[in-house]
């Protein structure tokens, strides 16, 4: 059974009870409501290699830096809204094939549970839906965007009213339908991944300041 079919109804269940679990949390304390954050995130992307459905063979996808920003804001006790895009550099490569640099970015928008204590630190959990943008380098080959979803778990701590650290752990699913072929070049294409799930894993630090 292909992956996404244990992925998809775990996302949709999670969209789910994320409402049910904020109701739950509205008796915390919470800071002050209506204000607007902005976090500049550093970190590492890592990918699960993808069968290219020409050959057979497995496409490597290295691992490398992300950089991220995320626009937050109130949305209600315990929750926030948030805007995100990421971006990384990559290489995708198949042996006596091709070797390609591609610009995997996400722009996704979504939600986050906040789950909040008395001291600096706090956590939270979040969901995403969005885009997924595969910009070859240079002007050869096509770029293309497919639907993607992502899940979060991150910390944060308080360093003072306006500023604190962030730490976030971001999984990305990106859905190829029938026919999603990328790096194409006159109509033809050097990977066929129909009907597969893309899958990246962030691991991000950074600081964020609040409005």
């Amino acid at each position: 059974m292909k992956m996404y079919q244990y992925i998809m109804p775990t996302l949709l269940l999670s969209a789910f009870s994320l409402p049910t679990l904020a109701e739950s949390l509205s008796n915390e304390t919470v800071s002050s409501n209506n204000y607007v954050t902005v976090t500049g995130y550093l970190g590492a992307r890592l990918d699960q290699d993808i069968k290219n459905d020409y050959s057979g063979q497995d496409v490597d996808i290295s691992s490398e830096l992300a950089q991220a920003v995320s626009l937050g804001w109130y949305y209600a006790k315990n929750a926030e809204g948030e805007l995100i895009f990421s971006n990384s550099k990559q290489n995708f490569s198949s042996p006596n094939d091709f070797d390609v640099d591609v610009y995997v970015q996400y722009l996704h928008v979504g939600g986050r549970i906040l789950f909040r204590t008395n001291s600096p630190f706090s956590s939270s959990i979040g969901l995403g839906m969005g885009a997924t943008h595969f910009n070859p380098s240079g002007s050869r080959y096509d770029a293309k965007f497919a639907f993607s979803g992502s899940i979060s778990a991150g910390i944060r701590y308080q360093l003072s009213k306006q500023f604190a650290l962030r730490s976030d752990l971001r999984v990305y699913g990106t859905f190829l339908e029938n026919s999603d072929e990328l790096f194409c070049d006159n109509g033809s294409c050097l990977l066929d991944a129909s009907d597969h799930l893309y899958v990246d894993a962030e691991l991000l630090a950074g600081i964020e300041y609040k409005f």
